[in-house]
């Protein structure tokens, strides 16, 4: 019998042996800090945001670049607008495209200013504007407020990116909350009844470490620390309590709340390339193989680079902090997205 594998894993990234020292350093010290503060919902989400703001939480606030420029996109809600933040490359190089950014922080926490030096990264080294959406967040504004605004920005950039920045709209993508909204946006294009929505094409998803199914998947559940490394189950709990309150977990397993249940098989030869990345040690781990894996089997390209015992949270880090695993992960996004720039 011919015992040739339809689907193969490099099982050697996924086992304790492959995390460095440096790691195993970087990790112990992120326990520590996260130890000294309280979490969001001990505090409520508004207080917690304001902490942030005032470098009052274990994790620091957020740092705002000059080169950033804030601006406003149209709203299907009469009477309001979507503040979105954009950021062009100031290495000289022209803007081939727009990439359309979905922040991360549970559907609760951060804005569109949470993540400028990232972001002006990426935009230095792939030649894109960076446009990154401030939708609306939970628990002031519950599902499904966050994920309109994110599909009305996504509409406006595929009509108007290349009037108004000079480059199509070509990626979206971002990271935990923000993965699964870049997830929604794909899908809600690929399935809209407006044609020139369902016929656009992106040129590449990039997802780290994404929630996909809002029913909890096993690692969630499996996986234990004597300390909360950045996320764990109760934090996912309560951030999902926020977003979606009230849901039934029949509700909670609709394709429009968690895209791991959509058909894609009534997208196959449609689905863009997308890039899948996420660490060993984060909770999430197990939404990144199964979404991938079902991207896979459906026709689509998912490439997908899982840090030896990286945190969730980890290409947010600086670049240049060791053991975090940012540096890797900003590297696989350049070849990614310079790759499918060139085709």
């Amino acid at each position: 019998m011919d015992a040739h594998n339809d689907l193969s894993v490099n099982s050697t990234k996924f086992g304790a042996a492959a995390i460095s020292e440096d790691t195993h350093a970087f990790n112990k010290k992120l326990m520590e800090m996260m130890s000294t503060g309280p979490k969001w919902y001990e505090v409520g989400a508004q207080k917690y945001r304001e902490m942030r703001a005032a470098g009052e939480t274990p994790l620091p606030k957020a740092v705002l670049l000059d080169s950033a420029e804030d601006i406003t996109i149209p709203s299907r809600d009469s009477g309001r607008t979507i503040p979105s933040r954009i950021l062009r490359p100031q290495n000289g190089k022209p803007i081939h495209s727009v990439f359309l950014h979905i922040h991360g922080g549970g559907w609760v926490l951060q804005d569109e200013k949470s993540q400028d030096p990232m972001l002006q990264d990426i935009a230095d080294r792939t030649g894109t504007l960076v446009l990154s959406v401030g939708y609306r967040l939970a628990p002031e504004h519950p599902f499904p407020d966050g994920p309109n605004d994110c599909y009305d920005v996504a509409e406006w950039l595929v009509d108007n990116a290349e009037a108004k920045f000079g480059a199509p709209l070509g990626f979206t993508g971002g990271e935990s909350a923000g993965g699964h909204l870049s997830m929604l946006v794909a899908l809600h294009l690929l399935q809209h009844s407006v044609p020139r929505y369902a016929n656009f094409r992106f040129q590449g998803l990039l997802l780290h470490f994404g929630c996909y199914s809002m029913v909890w998947t096993p690692y969630v559940y499996n996986y234990q620390k004597p300390e909360t490394l950045i996320l764990d189950r109760d934090i996912m709990n309560a951030f999902r309590d926020a977003f979606l309150p009230g849901m039934s977990e029949e509700e909670r397993l609709h394709p429009s709340v968690s895209p791991l249940y959509a058909n894609l098989e009534l997208l196959r030869g449609r689905l863009p390339p997308a890039l899948f990345t996420c660490g060993t040690e984060d909770c999430l781990l197990d939404d990144t193989m199964f979404m991938s894996t079902k991207w896979l089997m459906t026709g689509g390209e998912a490439i997908v680079r899982i840090v030896p015992g990286a945190p969730h949270g980890y290409i947010m880090f600086p670049t240049g902090m060791k053991g975090s695993g940012a540096e890797e992960g900003l590297d696989v996004v350049e070849k990614f997205m310079l790759s499918k720039l060139a085709s």
